[in-house]
């Protein structure tokens, strides 16, 4: 066994993170799978298994040690116990990256490479379709994001979706890097010339994709984006409650607000208050807080309480807009602590003061006869169901998240790529409002129009505002979904597994 690839795995999996925000590296995406793939593609399904486990490792401790702060600051944990537990996460993620690539291993035809080329990005894929919805999931740094700035592959963003765009990425690292180390092939057999071909009709295709506006734009609104800036720790006092309260009457009376000629929605961040509202008595809690008014509406986070007394993650259309949604998926640590009544002892390590917060039912639209609001809280974007569900009827995205929870490192940026994936994905303006940042506005190509950066600590309520044009219609990724490549890579798989198999039995 070669010891020192998994000391090279452990390497690129580290090294793979410069590829995502803040870093946007992307180019390394083209460059990792494919050494990754040289590393493994003659190894024992033993060896590939520890080898593609450290690659795994290297790429969760670093890419998400940010979930830390959650654990320690927010959770109430020791930093000794919030940097092991995040770890521990960390090595529980890299068993998708090893199963997975241990598949590959398994059905792949040693005898002839050119036969694997499409085995291996499906097995990368399968990795992060399985952390999509096992054990409640964690659809986080999937390689496909490292594109939304990559002009090579931006126009098949809305084609093929996430799992389409990682595909591509891993399948042309894995050609560019079997070219390099094999060109003393190019005499000998034909595979090289293929796979060349493969690559200049992936580069040529894209061109005229990205000129192609799949939905189309109708009428156009304002929106006005709310940063509130204000520490966790703060906000669920009293006096932090009181102090959001008198930013949203300050936001309501200022000078923009007075002459509408066009309809303006004001986007406030998930939970902006604090305090707990009957779901029943959402009516007048609306007219406490907006009149009735044709030109300005408002959406903001709160807590709701359903008649079981079950409290759930809520946005609210006031105003000018109806509607609320729940919160489906919520932050481990952050919204409540997994599995606590299992090992209630070990958790008895965290103050977990706040509610616990349970998943809610309702996920409305939000919006009037011409606003159509799809909405996403928090980290629950990464889900790209979240957004397919309603992409039919759907005009604008809207993303209330708290990025506090993740800190000041990687978390906020690599959340607001996500955010621009869907926007791009969908083509369809995102609107994004943050507690501490990063609050941003993104046009339906995945393009940042405006933002407000990171809490830095010392800033008071932040805000922009910019119009909104929305986007009816569907992108072919939205109206078919993930399920049609889904099916692809179980055919990858299944075609495999006979053609190895058949090829062994003629051995024995």
């Amino acid at each position: 066994m070669n010891y020192y690839k998994f000391f090279a795995g452990f390497f690129l999996g580290s090294l793979i993170i410069l590829a995502f925000q803040p870093f946007n590296l992307w180019a390394l995406a083209f460059l990792i799978p494919g050494l990754l793939y040289q590393l493994i593609k003659n190894e024992s399904i033993k060896s590939t298994f520890f080898i593609s486990y450290f690659f795994g490792f290297g790429l969760w401790a670093f890419g998400i040690f940010w979930i830390e702060k959650s654990i320690t600051v927010y959770g109430g944990a020791s930093p000794l116990l919030g940097s092991f537990l995040t770890l521990l996460l960390a090595a529980f993620l890299s068993l998708f990256q090893a199963l997975s690539f241990s598949l590959f291993s398994l059905v792949k035809n040693q005898r002839k490479s050119y036969k694997v080329f499409l085995l291996f990005p499906a097995a990368w894929v399968l990795s992060e379709w399985l952390r999509e919805f096992l054990f409640t999931g964690f659809p986080w740094l999937y390689i496909g994001y490292t594109t939304v700035d990559n002009t090579l592959l931006q126009g098949y963003i809305p084609v093929l979706g996430i799992f389409g765009i990682s595909f591509f990425v891993v399948l042309i690292s894995q050609i560019f890097l079997s070219l390099i180390f094999n060109l003393r092939q190019l005499t000998q057999n034909k595979s090289p010339y293929l796979f060349f071909l493969i690559l200049v009709i992936i580069f040529v295709g894209n061109q005229p994709l990205e000129k192609i506006d799949w939905t189309k734009s109708a009428e156009k609104i304002s929106a006005i984006v709310v940063q509130p800036n204000i520490d966790i720790k703060e906000k669920w006092t009293q006096i932090g409650q009181k102090k959001v309260e008198n930013e949203i009457e300050k936001k309501l009376i200022q000078n923009p607000i007075q002459n509408l000629s066009q309809s303006t929605i004001m986007f406030w961040p998930e939970v902006t208050l604090t305090s707990l509202i009957k779901k029943d008595q959402i009516a007048e809690f609306r007219n406490s807080i907006l009149s009735e008014n044709d030109m300005l509406g408002m959406v903001i986070g709160s807590l709701s309480e359903t008649r079981s007394e079950k409290i759930n993650n809520t946005l609210i259309g006031i105003g000018n807009v109806r509607g609320s949604y729940d919160k489906k998926f919520l932050v481990p640590f952050g919204e409540y602590v997994p599995l606590s009544g299992l090992f209630s002892i070990f958790f008895d390590f965290f103050d977990f003061n706040r509610p616990q917060i349970l998943p809610g039912k309702i996920r409305d639209l939000i919006g009037n006869d011409l606003i159509k609001i799809s909405s996403a809280i928090c980290y629950e974007i990464a889900y790209q169901d979240t957004f397919l569900s309603n992409s039919k009827n759907s005009n604008v995205l809207f993303n209330a998240s708290n990025d506090n929870w993740f800190g000041n490192g990687l978390g906020p940026h690599q959340h607001l790529q996500i955010a621009r994936f869907r926007a791009a994905e969908h083509q369809k303006y995102l609107v994004r409002s943050t507690s501490t940042g990063i609050s941003a506005l993104i046009n339906h190509k995945g393009q940042i129009l405006e933002k407000i950066e990171t809490f830095s600590g010392k800033a008071e309520l932040e805000s922009f505002q910019e119009d909104v044009i929305l986007k009816s219609g569907q992108t072919p990724y939205a109206s078919f979904g993930k399920t049609p490549f889904l099916i692809m890579l179980i055919i990858i798989f299944f075609v495999s597994a006979i053609l190895k198999f058949r090829r062994d039995e003629k051995f024995i």
